[in-house]
């Protein structure tokens, strides 16, 4: 590799959590990704479990991301026992029209206690208006498989490939009705090599799903506003 193509790489920022995320950790999936935020900018983000990593990047690739912070500082709170204690949110979430989300990610079985539901009640009260606007909890349950494999498949293929994306956002702006992503790549010649390009059309507006679906091969699309 040149020095030149080496210089032109974007070195990913590091990630803001403020509550350390064990580098490694027996029977549990840690880790970080990395992902180009809203100015193309890559980051890094940690994450503490399996849950997190998939709601993380549902997160990321919905339509009015703008910002996700992990592992946020302690927020004290009072207790329903009535003693002082913290909470240390998962994510926080920001939407392009500026709402600040404060999510914690529970397996199912733990938030559908009543020590969890009174406890995060409390929570709420001390974060909503503080460092957030609403507090949500995610679970496994809360997370779409078609969701979680669009956003996969997003993440993917969140590199751009200029030429071949000029090829397939004009052969888009053609379309006049719904045809699957393999007959369409059929047709401007490009085959299989262009999937990870129409996912980015999809992305970013050049195309839509005809019905909101799982993107594979026979999925129909049809050209988007932006095309």
């Amino acid at each position: 590799m040149s020095e030149a193509i080496k210089h032109l790489r974007k070195t990913p920022a590091k990630s803001r959590a403020v509550r350390k995320i064990p580098r490694s950790s027996k029977g549990h999936f840690v880790g970080e990704l990395v992902y180009n935020n809203i100015n193309g900018q890559p980051q890094r983000l940690g994450f503490a479990s399996l849950t997190e990593f998939r709601a993380a990047l549902c997160l990321l690739y919905r339509n009015d991301f703008a910002d996700i912070e992990e592992q946020l500082a302690a927020l004290p709170f009072n207790h329903p026992k009535g003693a002082p204690s913290v909470h240390h949110f998962d994510f926080r979430f920001t939407t392009k029209g500026g709402q600040r989300i404060c999510i914690s990610v529970k397996p199912e079985r733990i938030a559908q206690t009543h020590v969890y539901q009174v406890t995060i009640g409390a929570v709420k009260k001390a974060a909503i208006g503080n460092i957030c606007d609403a507090v949500a909890t995610v679970t496994e349950r809360n997370i779409s498989p078609v969701e979680l494999h669009n956003a996969e498949l997003y993440h993917a293929a969140r590199k751009p490939e200029p030429v071949i994306d000029a090829l397939v956002v004009e052969g888009l702006a053609r379309l006049e009705a719904p045809v699957s992503i393999n007959r369409f790549l059929e047709d401007i010649g490009l085959s299989g090599r262009g999937f990870f390009s129409v996912a980015r059309a999809i992305r970013y507006g050049h195309a839509r799903l005809f019905t909101p679906e799982k993107i594979r091969g026979k999925t129909l699309i049809e050209r988007g506003e932006a095309a």
